[in-house]
């Protein structure tokens, strides 16, 4: 008897690189244990899926990418996704569709998606895909338990749950479901699919069939209204940025000295030079040694002392296991990386999962959140100087591994496929 062919999976993906370095790291594992793979993401995007060694297909337009990066309210804590809906979201959503239903062609195929990525979601419903939602934030998933979050608003305990229930309502009824739903219906009135019944994103975007949670439990444990569909995994502790020539510069700094602090603001940061000018002014404030990562303005750079070193990137996986701790915005993909490397965190959220992300972080006891960037220097000596947290990052790094994610992915594809 032959044995059967593995499923082609095609990961489909649209955002920064926390949204990124996921689907990278299942796409190496799943093509390890020979499925064929498929990248879905923005063109700006196929570089990177490039050095993982994965097939691509280019989803919507690079300009809008750029645009999306370039926008003043990308970083804004209520109106951010709006920008990401109508420059990056939307424009993707029939070429999602179209490249999916090219792949499933070919033969048997596995979707795995962004719930945001939703014109995947379309291609379940009108052509069959098997679909897994794979949520790389908590936040991507409501609830009415503790802990509650609404963008920077964590729900106070108090609040009974009818209420709660109301809140999200209100949320979808005159933001959400008006930005997204006359898009969502146009294309699939043109598939011959009717409107959608229940909330886009209360209910409809979530995969009937499965969906995998890429965060483990300890750090976010699932509460009992989550859809019944999802498992939790793990972080999939992406690497494959690794693989890249070590900037020289960042070896001699940190041969040169204690171990530094890493200042980073994300990826995906524009006009950054606030915070890097506060890192400057923590460092000297602390006495500790700095790294700044990302784009640092020029005169800044030039002005930096011999105990500060600026770079436009480094691979985290490689770095911070030599580093003192991590200031940075709170995207998932930090957060994972410094809990693997056990040290320290202090937090300046501005949007999407970042809030409820450094929320996690100060309860695992491994870091702090900041409102004001001009808190930087006391909070981080504080943050530094207690026992309770050196102990508390050993603890969670003992317990960030990537195994948990890959199994469950493999054993999820393998049953639809």
């Amino acid at each position: 008897m032959e044995a059967k062919a593995a499923s082609h999976v095609a990961l489909v993906t649209l955002g920064s690189a926390g949204d990124l370095h996921p689907m990278l790291a299942l796409g190496q594992f799943l093509r390890e244990r020979g499925h064929p793979v498929t990248l879905l993401a923005n063109p700006a995007c196929g570089p990177a899926a490039g050095e993982a060694g994965l097939a691509f297909e280019p989803i919507g337009d690079a300009a809008d990418y750029r645009a999306t990066l370039a926008h003043p309210k990308l970083w804004h804590p209520i109106d951010g996704f709006g920008v990401m809906w109508r420059y990056l979201l939307r424009p993707a959503l029939q070429p999602t569709y179209e490249r999916l239903a090219a792949i499933a062609a070919q033969g048997r195929c596995v979707v795995v998606a962004n719930p945001v990525a939703m014109g995947a979601r379309i291609a379940q419903e009108k052509l069959g895909l098997p679909l897994v939602t794979a949520y790389t934030a908590a936040t991507m998933l409501r609830t009415v338990h503790d802990p509650m979050t609404l963008a920077q608003w964590r729900m106070p305990r108090w609040v009974p749950r009818p209420l709660r229930r109301a809140a999200w309502a209100l949320l979808d009824r005159h933001k959400l479901e008006p930005l997204v739903r006359p898009a969502l219906d146009a294309l699939r009135a043109q598939l011959g699919l009717p409107a959608i019944g229940p909330t886009v994103f209360g209910q409809w975007m979530h995969s009937p069939q499965a969906g995998i949670a890429l965060f483990p439990s300890w750090f976010a444990p699932a509460p009992p209204d989550w859809p019944a569909t999802v498992r939790q995994a793990g972080f999939p502790l992406f690497d494959g940025d690794a693989l890249q020539p070590a900037d020289a510069g960042i070896a001699a700094f940190l041969q040169a000295g204690p171990p530094p602090v890493v200042f980073m603001p994300g990826t995906a940061a524009e006009a950054p030079a606030p915070f890097f000018r506060e890192a400057v002014r923590a460092c000297a404030e602390t006495g500790e040694r700095g790294l700044l990562l990302g784009q640092v303005p020029d005169d800044l750079r030039r002005a930096l002392p011999a105990t500060l070193h600026a770079a436009p990137y480094a691979p985290f996986g490689t770095l911070l296991p030599h580093t003192r701790a991590l200031v940075h915005h709170g995207g998932i993909g930090s957060c994972a990386q410094a809990l693997r490397a056990g040290i320290p965190q202090l937090v300046l959220p501005h949007a999407y999962d970042q809030f409820d992300n450094a929320m996690r972080l100060e309860q695992l006891g491994v870091g702090r959140q900041l409102a004001r960037v001009d808190a930087m220097g006391g909070t981080l000596r504080a943050l530094l100087a207690e026992p309770a947290v050196a102990a508390a990052c050993s603890q969670w790094a003992a317990k960030t591994t990537p195994h948990a994610a890959r199994s469950h992915i493999l054993a999820i594809v393998e049953r639809l496929s």
